[in-house]
């Protein structure tokens, strides 16, 4: 019986999307790649050349439900792996609304393991940017925001933000501009990748002379915990944004693992449930 080969459509944007991708790319899987930014774009090409087979290309843009579903009646996938960042709730919605909509379509969402809990002095958890942000505006000190440009502009109700706050970004044009736009220069851009060690986040914190760094519980991939370390060893208060609720998902692994039996049954031409 010929082996019957399935689509797969993988959001990708963090460090599992890219392993998922290179994953896939060992299996020889046909897939489409989807990122929101150019930035994210340019850390898959390698992965999506001419001479590689499987992956078919990389799709960049933010798309609503309606695009989404558009995508998909063209592309006619079997399996949709949501690989977007912890904190992408808007996009994991969307995703999760899209794929509803279309019969037999399977979507599995990569969970990321959260990181260790910290009961040490000087962790302060928020459940939103909102919130952090009006605790922010009633302390003094200056203050590391390790939390992206999307939700930048909300740190600009803090008084003398320009002063205070060094705004750690994505080293993308895009990024950059949006922190300009808002105010920042010079100095209080840090445009650079991470994830970073502890010690380069100690060395940030002392250079920047900053009492608080606000994050989020980005787990393992993404050095949550060499962020809570750093900012103790600097005697800095660590800001927490809580995660908003999980929802239902797998861990890297486990979605290796299930693709995996996804081809054995198509070798046994089964039709996988």
């Amino acid at each position: 019986m010929k082996e019957i080969k399935r689509s797969i459509i993988l959001f990708a944007g963090t460090t599992e999307g890219r392993l998922l991708a290179e994953y896939l790319q060992e299996l020889n899987r046909p897939f489409v790649i989807c990122v929101a930014t150019g930035y994210g774009r340019d850390l898959l090409e390698d992965i999506c050349r001419p001479d590689h087979d499987g992956c078919m290309e990389i799709r960049q843009g933010r798309l609503n439900v309606t695009e989404m579903e558009r995508m998909f009646d063209k592309l006619r996938p079997e399996l949709v792996i949501d690989a977007t960042h912890p904190y992408a709730v808007e996009v994991t919605r969307n995703i999760r609304i899209a794929c509803s909509k279309r019969k037999g379509l399977r979507l599995i969402r990569c969970l990321r393991e959260p990181g260790a809990g910290d009961s040490r002095p000087g962790v302060i958890h928020m459940p939103d940017v909102e919130a952090a942000v009006t605790w922010l505006s009633s302390v003094t000190g200056n203050i590391l925001v390790t939390t992206g440009s999307k939700e930048l502009a909300a740190y600009t109700r803090i008084r003398d933000y320009e002063q205070r706050i060094y705004a750690r970004v994505l080293p993308s044009a895009e990024a950059v501009a949006q922190c300009r736009s808002l105010g920042f220069e010079g100095r209080h851009i840090i445009a650079m990748q991470g994830p970073f060690s502890e010690e380069m986040n100690l060395v940030q914190l002392r250079e920047y002379g900053c009492a608080y760094l606000v994050t989020k519980d980005g787990g393992a991939a993404g050095g949550f915990s060499e962020k809570i370390k750093a900012a103790h060893r600097a005697g800095a208060a660590a800001v927490v944004i809580d995660r908003p609720g999980s929802g239902e998902g797998i861990s890297l692994d486990e979605i290796k693992g299930q693709l995996k039996e996804w081809m054995e049954h198509e070798k046994k031409g089964s039709i996988y449930g």
